[in-house]
């Protein structure tokens, strides 16, 4: 079945020994910034942690991915956990204290940074997902080492995907392929966290924005062409059954993101995350959740037969997963871009 693994004994044994209400609380919502069990077993074995290594973790949260961490790496191993925000920090600290840990350093910093000297490190795994791939990170992972964080692939909001990433002996990234896994955005001060969306806001009394990710539009700066788009999409009315169902629909997200086809648009409205085709007079999308579905202007939308095809394609095409997808890497100020295309990625 797409998008399942076999979860390593070490995993599953640390799973087992870290008691998940010692940190998340008995409701699991003890703080806000924290990741399910459930994706933590889904990411944990990409890192391939040893006994004895070194790890740096990017996101403390509850403390609970933290704890697993120690337990993988075991007493002589040492893992050190950074975030932003200090009271997440003081207060993981304490539980780990209480539950006998002695090998997690946790400390209150900008994670973009890493912990500079801590390092080296064997692996790091960030849980939020930063603007671009910081040269720190590679800069602080011993050559051969791993680093597993959530990208972004595309200027477009969404098109964000779990990259694992080799370090190279220069200290820049070797081998790269891509998982499906999507985290919130770093809180960082010194830089922009944009999403790339086009429009945003908040609609009837939603807790979050509404919005359209449209590069097509951004380029030409026409606020009108945008609020025009944006109200057309809010107001498709036309829906239909796709056959595609979850978690399989993540993989034909990044799939059509990186064909770029022309119009290309991610959208929110209320509860649903598109992926789609605008153009100045048609919307067609494919509903990514909570029900994958075709949502449209209208059932005659050439945009929506747009999507018809590229799903179609998909379908043709064996139904490719993120996995496959090449991955190339752009140098920028302080790190790299990465960017998709749907050939067959290179071989280690």
């Amino acid at each position: 079945m797409i998008g399942t693994t076999t979860t390593p004994p070490a995993v599953t044994a640390a799973l087992t020994r870290v008691d998940e209400a010692h940190y998340r609380g008995t409701d699991k919502r003890a703080v806000r910034q924290t990741t399910p069990p459930s994706v933590i077993e889904r990411h944990l074995p990409l890192l391939d942690i040893q006994r004895g290594m070194r790890v740096l973790e990017i996101g403390t949260g509850s403390g609970y991915s933290t704890a697993l961490l120690a337990e993988l790496t075991g007493p002589h191993g040492a893992v050190v956990s950074v975030d932003v925000e200090a009271d997440l920090v003081t207060r993981a600290a304490g539980l780990h204290h209480r539950a006998g840990y002695t090998t997690i350093t946790s400390l209150a910093a900008d994670g973009y940074a890493g912990a500079p000297g801590q390092e080296p490190f064997d692996r790091l795994i960030a849980w939020t997902t930063p603007p671009h791939m910081p040269t720190a990170w590679a800069e602080q992972v011993r050559p051969g080492g791993l680093i597993l964080a959530p990208l972004v692939c595309a200027p477009i909001a969404y098109s964000t995907a779990m990259a694992r990433m080799t370090v190279t002996d220069d200290h820049t990234l070797g081998y790269i392929t891509l998982h499906r896994g999507q985290y919130v955005p770093m809180t960082t001060p010194a830089l922009d966290r944009s999403r790339y969306a086009t429009v945003s806001r908040i609609i009837d009394g939603e807790r979050g924005p509404s919005y359209i990710s449209a590069p097509w539009i951004t380029v030409t700066g026409d606020r009108a062409l945008a609020e025009a788009v944006f109200t057309r999409v809010l107001g498709a009315p036309y829906t239909e059954p796709v056959d595609v169902g979850w978690p399989e629909i993540e993989h034909l997200k990044l799939w059509v993101v990186a064909h770029q086809p022309a119009g290309l648009t991610m959208a929110h409205r209320g509860k649903e995350t598109m992926v789609g085709i605008t153009t100045p007079d048609h919307a067609g999308f494919v509903a990514l959740f909570p029900e994958p579905r075709f949502v449209a202007d209208s059932a005659t939308s050439p945009a929506l037969e747009h999507m018809r095809g590229l799903l179609q394609e998909w379908k043709a095409h064996g139904r490719p997963t993120i996995d496959t997808l090449s991955v190339r890497t752009t140098p920028i100020d302080q790190g790299w871009t990465l960017a998709l295309s749907p050939g067959q990625r290179r071989t280690e």
